[in-house]
Formats: C-alpha cells, structure tokens, sequence
C-alpha cells in the first residue's frame, strides 16, 4: 500500500486567509529536531484537553502549543493510528490497540486488546491503521479485518477484501477495497454500494460529503461525485484532469471547502463555492510534498501529517 512507504518528516498548522487574490496561508512547520522524535508521522488529533497527539512511529507525541511530550508502547512497537474518543487517546499498533489517559502530568497507556485476548494465538499480522466510533461502538481497522467494541465485548470481522480505509458518512460506514468497489458495512454484513461502481477498479484513499454531494477520491484517476445517492461520476472540476496526473492520498471537507493532499506535489485547496483552488507545496510554504493526513482541529486550524 502507499500510505506505507511515505516518511513524513513534518507536519503543519494554518489558518486558510486565502479569498480571490492569490495570498498563502499562513504556516508554521516542525521537523523531528522540534519535537525529537521519528520521522514518520502517521496520524494526528486532538484530545478533549486540547492538546494535539500525533502517531510518530515509535512514539506518541503530545503538543500542547508550547511544550512536547514523547511516550512509547510497553512493547515498543510502532504506533499507526491515534484517535480521541470522550476523555481517552486511543492508538492502534501491531496486534494490539489500547488508549491513554493523563495521570500526575503524564500519559498512561492501557492496553485494550491484551486483557481481552484480541490476538492471542493470533495467526495473522495486522496494523491498526484507523480508529474512529460510530456513537459508543469503537472500531479499529486493519487492511484486512476491523475489531469492533462495544464497550462489553470486540468482535472481529473479515473484510470482504483487502482494503484501504473505511469512511464514516452520516453514522454510515463505507468501506473502500482495493480495486474491488465500495462496500458498506451495516448490521455487521457488507453491502455493495452499486452506485459507486464507477470507482470499482480503483484504490480510494478518500470518502467525503459536502451537503447531499459525496466525493469520492480516487489514488490516481482523480475525483468522482455521487449526487443526491446517484451514480458517481467524474467531477467536472478543472482541477480533476490535474489530478489524474497526482497520486491522492488524502482528503477532507470542511465548510464547503475541499482539502486535497497528494503524494508528490502538496496541498490542493478547492472553494467549493466559487470553484477557486491553489496549490501550496515545496515550492511555496511546505517543507514536504508529501500529506497523508489532513486533520482540522476545534479552531478550525488545519494540521498536516
């Protein structure tokens, strides 16, 4: 998969200023000598203290706006997935996923999966590469399974395929399979979504709704629209052949504004109201091209990964 093999050796707030005139956001980047860790960073949130946490490989790191923090696994391993769910931080790793709490000023780790046997005697090897909820149910995903908790018990699922992530829509979890369609997941059974078979040959590294309109965001065949639960389409925005030609590997709305990271060439913004866009990268006011996450946090100020 792609998101493997990326180094992330940064990340980055900004507030978006941007309006008709071409003026840049503003940015403030960090390297691992601010926050001496790894190069990798994963995947990032921001906890109900406020304080930002962020996957960084070997370590989960924690920002407060002025001093940095640096916490490891008991077992060392590396973490892939951070999430924050009511006052806890849970982070996902090699077979095994677990949360954090603040104790005496310090982050304490709890393992989940290990007092309830997740993976014992477990044959396959898997990464936690997601967390999110739907309500109270908690769900952790690898490529090939997902752990679901209800706070009593976790049941674990086969995907119908290998996948690449899944997507929460409307308290709907969509599932996208590697070039095998989308899928959604209800009443603990996969249902195809045929509207969207358009993607079916496809990775998708991107699931987002902007009112009645869901984006789908193709790894290299650009951007599709599924309108009012119509067929998806090929977005007819200008910016979509451009596209075609990058490789997507992530992407948010958030206030009929589109965020589009890519592999090699930076950040696409897109003003889904006056169809404007830009593109901030290496060139400009990024220290890498490279944005697997894009995470907005209560401010609305923007971090990339």
């Amino acid at each position: 998969m792609l998101k493997r093999t990326f180094l992330y050796i940064f990340f980055l707030f900004f507030t978006l200023v941007i309006k008709a005139q071409e003026v840049l956001p503003l940015v403030k980047n960090y390297t691992k000598q601010d926050y001496n860790g790894d190069n990798q960073v994963w995947n990032l949130t921001q906890g109900k203290d406020n304080a930002m946490y962020f996957a960084n490989n070997g370590f989960l790191l924690r920002y407060d706006g002025v001093k940095w923090e640096k916490y490891t696994l008991p077992n060392q391993s590396i973490i892939r997935s951070v999430y924050s769910f009511e006052d806890k931080i849970y982070t996902g790793s090699y077979n095994e996923f677990g949360y954090w709490k603040r104790v005496d000023g310090k982050m304490v780790y709890t393992s989940v999966s290990g007092p309830k046997k997740v993976f014992k005697n477990y044959t396959n090897s898997e990464e936690i590469w997601k967390i999110f909820n739907v309500g109270k149910t908690l769900y952790f995903q690898s490529f090939n399974e997902l752990f679901v908790d209800n706070g009593k018990a976790i049941k674990k699922i086969n995907f119908p395929s290998q996948i690449s992530y899944c997507f929460v829509l409307d308290d709907e979890i969509y599932v996208a399979t590697v070039r095998k369609g989308v899928y959604k997941f209800k009443n603990n059974d996969f249902q195809k979504v045929d509207y969207f078979s358009a993607v079916d040959d496809n990775i998708v590294h991107g699931i987002e709704k902007n009112e009645n309109d869901i984006y789908i965001f193709t790894q290299k065949n650009g951007v599709f629209i599924s309108k009012n639960n119509g067929n998806a389409i090929p977005w007819t925005h200008d910016i979509n052949e451009k596209l075609k030609s990058q490789i997507v590997i992530s992407a948010k709305i958030l206030d009929h504004k589109l965020f589009i990271g890519t592999a090699f060439n930076g950040l696409y913004v897109v003003d889904l109201n006056s169809q404007y866009f830009y593109n901030i990268n290496r060139s400009n006011v990024l220290k890498n091209n490279s944005v697997l996450n894009v995470f907005a946090d209560k401010e609305k100020i923007f971090g990339l990964a």
